[in-house]
């Protein structure tokens, strides 16, 4: 009769900096947080994003992919990714 929640209640998640489209290209920075669901934290994980992380930013011209210079490799972000990954500089 009654339906089981699908999904989880997301836990309040302190954001602490800018996002990472905020920030022009040239800029270090280090990921202070990635509100978002599970496949959406692994999937950068998985690139080599995660919180504590230090990146640089080749690419952000406002449109288009943001592109990020990780351990030696390039990583190509959506904006909307972007705007959902929480940055401070370094």
């Amino acid at each position: 009769m009654f339906r089981r929640k699908r999904f989880r209640k997301r836990k309040n998640i302190p954001l602490q900096g800018k996002s990472l489209a905020d920030y022009p290209a040239g800029t270090d920075i280090e990921i202070t947080g990635m509100p978002g669901g599970p496949g959406f934290r692994q999937r950068l994980g998985e690139l080599g994003l995660y919180e504590g992380a230090k990146a640089k930013i080749i690419k952000n011209d406002r449109f288009g992919p943001v592109i990020l210079k990780v351990f030696n490799s390039k990583i190509a972000l959506g904006q909307h990714q972007a705007k959902r990954t929480y940055v401070k500089k370094v």
